[in-house]
């Protein structure tokens, strides 16, 4: 599973992303903000791990929940620890959501959200 590998710090999934893929880091709030933006294909996703992976060793996610949402998986993250690549400083990171939207078993959109609600409210749909 996707998440079970993101643990193990593996972030060469890309067998399970479509290859146009949208991932949205616009609503991750304050711990995203020099990556707010939204990344299109596995360049995409790649420029978006590189920024990231430059400040931070890998998560530690400890904590999370999964919620199946008809096309979309909603993961609730509620436990995750940072820890600074150059400064070693450890971060705990607020609870958060992450909504993976599915087409033929492949991760189409991948949408990160600061707020767990607007998440789960996101990933129902209108």
């Amino acid at each position: 599973m996707l998440l079970e590998r993101f643990k193990a710090g593996d972030h060469d999934v890309f067998e399970h992303y479509d290859p146009e893929i949208v991932w949205d880091a616009t609503r991750g709030g304050e711990f995203v903000t020099d990556l707010a933006s939204v990344y299109h294909g596995h360049e995409g996703v790649r420029a978006y791990w590189s920024s990231w992976l430059s400040a931070w060793r890998p998560i530690e996610v400890f904590d999370y929940e999964l919620r199946d949402s008809g096309d979309n998986v909603v993961a609730l993250i509620n436990g995750q620890r940072n820890r600074g690549r150059s400064s070693g400083v450890e971060v705990e990171v607020a609870p958060y959501a992450l909504v993976f939207t599915l087409r033929d078993r492949k991760v189409i959109r991948w949408a990160f959200f600061a707020d767990q609600a607007e998440g789960l409210e996101a990933a129902e749909g209108p």
